[in-house]
C-alpha cells in the first residue's frame, strides 16, 4: 500500500503520461491529414463533427452550459482549425504544426487587451526567440511546391486563431474542460460547414470509406488526446504540461517523414527549434511544486 507521502508523486507520474499520451495522438494529425484526399476545409469540418459527438456522451447534462460569450470561442476554434488543415494541405506539415506554435506570440498580448494580464520577462524572452523561428520559417522555409507561400501565410493565421482559442479557453476555465471541447468542435463544424457553403455552395460528402476514416481521425486525434489531456491537468500544472505538450509539434513532422517520405527544409527545423524554446521558455516551470489544476492549453 503506498504511503500518504508518495501519492502526489505517483498521481504526478499518471499525470504526466497522460500528458505525453494525449501529446502523442495529437501529433498523428499530419499523417491522418496528409492520407486523405480532401481538401483541408472539408477534412476539418468532418473531423470536428465527430470528435464533438464523440466527447459529448462523456460530459452529464448539468454540465453543458451554454452562454452567450462562449460561441465567438466556438467559431474562432473553427476558423483556427481550419486554417491548420489547410495550411497542413498546402504546406509541409512541419511548416504548419510550427507555425501553429507561434501562438505563443500570440497569446501574450491578447492576455494583456482582453485579461488584462501582463507579460513577464520569461514571457518577452519566449516571445524573442519564437519570433525568430517564424522569420526563418517564413523567409526560408519552402520546398518548392506550388502555393506554398498561401500555406506558410494559413499556418501563422492558424496560430492567431489558437491564441484566441487558448485565451478564451482560459476565460472559461471555470466550466467543463471535455465539455468545452466538445462544445468547441461542434460549434467549430457548423462554422466550418457554414463556410464551405458559402464558398462552395455544397458540403462534399465522401465516400463510406473516406468517412470510416474521419470518424477514426476525430475520435483518435481529437477525442480520445483530450480526455487524456484534461486527466492529466488534474496532477500536474499547465507549465509543466506546455512542455511536455512540445512532443506533439517535434513527432508530427516525423510521423509524416516516415510514413508519407515529406521532409522539411532545414529553415524549418531551425525555425521550429527557435519556436519550441520559444514556448518552452514561456511555460518552463518557475517551482517544482506547480501541481495546481488549471485550464487545458491545447486546441488543435
Amino acid at each position: 500500500m503506498d504511503l500518504p507521502f508518495e501519492n502526489p508523486w505517483k498521481a504526478a507520474r499518471n499525470g504526466r503520461r497522460y500528458v505525453l499520451a494525449a501529446a502523442a495522438l495529437w501529433s498523428l494529425g499530419g499523417v491522418f491529414a496528409k492520407a486523405l484526399d480532401l481538401d483541408g476545409l472539408t477534412v476539418a469540418f468532418y473531423r470536428s463533427l465527430f470528435a464533438g459527438l464523440v466527447l459529448l456522451p462523456f460530459v452529464p447534462a448539468s454540465r453543458r452550459v451554454i452562454r452567450p460569450s462562449i460561441i465567438p470561442l466556438g467559431f474562432t476554434f473553427g476558423a483556427m482549425t481550419g486554417l491548420y488543415l489547410s495550411s497542413v494541405m498546402t504546406t509541409t506539415a512541419a511548416n504548419a504544426i510550427f507555425l501553429q506554435c507561434t501562438a505563443t506570440i500570440w497569446t501574450i498580448p491578447f492576455s494583456a487587451w482582453i485579461l488584462k494580464e501582463r507579460p513577464d520577462l520569461r514571457s518577452k524572452v519566449g516571445i524573442a526567440l519564437a519570433s525568430f523561428g517564424v522569420v526563418a520559417i517564413v523567409l526560408y522555409g519552402y520546398d518548392g511546391r506550388p502555393n506554398e507561400g498561401q500555406g506558410i501565410a494559413l499556418g501563422l493565421a492558424s496560430g492567431v486563431g489558437f491564441a484566441g482559442v487558448v485565451v478564451g479557453l482560459r476565460n472559461f476555465r471555470d466550466l467543463d474542460p471535455i465539455w468545452l471541447s466538445s462544445f468547441n468542435n461542434l460549434a467549430g463544424s457548423v462554422t466550418l460547414g457554414l463556410w464551405i457553403l458559402l464558398s462552395r455552395g455544397t458540403i462534399p460528402v465522401p465516400p463510406l470509406s473516406t468517412l470510416a476514416l474521419l470518424v477514426v481521425f476525430g475520435t483518435i486525434q481529437m477525442a480520445i488526446p483530450y480526455i487524456l489531456f484534461a486527466r492529466g491537468l488534474r496532477d500536474i500544472g499547465a507549465p509543466e504540461a506546455g512542455l511536455l505538450g512540445l512532443l506533439e509539434p517535434v513527432l508530427a513532422p516525423i510521423w509524416v517523414m516516415l510514413v508519407v517520405g515529406e521532409r522539411p527544409a532545414i529553415p524549418t527545423i531551425v525555425g521550429g527549434l527557435f519556436l519550441l524554446l520559444g514556448v518552452a521558455c514561456r511555460y518552463w516551470p518557475s517551482s517544482t511544486r506547480e501541481l495546481v489544476i488549471p485550464e487545458p492549453l491545447h486546441e488543435h
